[in-house]
């Protein structure tokens, strides 16, 4: 997957959340159901490949996006993603 593919990936759920004022566990489940539900970009395996993609570069995440969110909780949140998205049942 091209640097671009997964950025935009990226760039998509970074958007979403960059008014939520904690990462907590409600933002996973609205992100993850979002992404079931198809209202990201993509299909949930391709957001899954995305994620695997965007969690293995060792550069920011974020660099597009202002958000007060550190490049840790970003990384955190999508590690948190990633796994509900494997682990919860799709729609």
């Amino acid at each position: 997957m091209s640097t671009d593919s997964w950025k935009g990936h990226v760039n998509g759920i970074v958007y979403g959340i960059q008014f939520d004022h904690v990462l907590d566990g409600t933002v996973v489940t609205r992100v993850a159901d979002a992404v079931t539900a198809g209202l990201y970009p993509g299909d949930r395996a391709a957001t899954l490949r995305a994620l695997d993609h965007a969690l293995r570069q060792p550069g920011p995440l974020n660099d597009e996006i202002e958000t007060h969110h550190s490049e840790e909780s970003i990384r955190t949140f999508l590690n948190r993603l990633a796994l509900a998205l494997t682990t919860t049942p799709a729609s």
